[in-house]
């Protein structure tokens, strides 16, 4: 049995004691400006129902957060989902402060009050998930805002690296910014973000997400990187040893709406 189930869980609220003041005070105007993303993990309790969350996505949170300035939400749904089915919602902030501000806007917004109405009236009978959870990341500082990849891709890949204790997992996010990402650009590997989880039931963990045509691209990607010799020299290094004692990987799709 895993030792902690991905994405499951987490209070929203303990953000706010996760992280320090000085974090959430960074903002764009800093030399070491980073991203932070909001990552909710929902849990459909039947696929038909996607249907619900879709239409208040689509026509009320995402233009409510392009209006409050967030750009580049991204929207996915679980391939080849299992019960239960799955939808990622992805929100990048220019700062931590930006977090708490636009969910202050937003509650204050009667546009998106108003766009929000019938979602707010579905009744016990329709509800659409069991839960949703929510991750809170910063950046990396070696891939420190979101990348947007080129062309159409159709399979994302979510990925979890759990750590045994803070040391290992700090040591695993100095191994990504000093080689592992470089490596990945030489192989052709396409992230989209990078974060050290702030908040969620998977700490201490980091998370990313790739992009990719299909799966045999993803696969052949893989396997370049494994083989290569950047590689090889580098997971060997004593300083990097035991630093990852979990990964967990899911796949998703982009929806028709997403803005990623």
């Amino acid at each position: 049995m895993k030792r902690r189930n991905f994405l499951r869980s987490a209070i929203l609220g303990t953000a706010s004691t996760a992280v320090s003041a000085n974090v959430f005070g960074a903002g764009r105007a800093s030399s070491s400006h980073k991203q932070f993303y909001e990552l909710r993990d929902y849990e459909l309790v039947r696929l038909e129902r996607q249907e619900f969350l879709d239409q208040y996505f689509r026509y009320a949170l995402i233009p409510a957060l392009n209006r409050a300035g967030v750009e580049h939400v991204g929207v996915f749904r679980e391939l080849k989902a299992r019960y239960p089915a799955r939808m990622l919602l992805l929100i990048p902030y220019d700062s931590g402060k930006d977090f708490f501000k636009v969910k202050e806007e937003l509650a204050e917004n009667t546009i998106f009050q108003e766009a929000s109405k019938k979602y707010n009236a579905l009744s016990v009978d329709d509800y659409v998930y069991s839960r949703y959870t929510t991750y809170l990341l910063e950046a990396f500082s070696g891939f420190p805002e979101i990348k947007i990849p080129s062309g159409e891709p159709k399979v994302f890949e979510l990925r979890n690296y759990q750590s045994y204790s803070e040391d290992a997992g700090r040591r695993k996010i100095e191994m990504f910014n000093r080689e592992e990402l470089a490596l990945f650009n030489e192989v052709g590997l396409s992230p989209l973000f990078f974060g050290k989880v702030l908040a969620g039931d998977t700490m201490p963990s980091l998370t990313y997400m790739l992009s990719f045509n299909n799966m045999e691209e993803r696969d052949a990607l893989w396997k370049k990187f494994g083989e290569s010799e950047g590689w090889k020299q580098m997971k060997d290094k004593p300083e990097y040893a035991n630093t990852v004692s979990e990964i967990v990987n899911r796949f998703y799709e982009p929806l028709s709406y997403s803005q990623i």
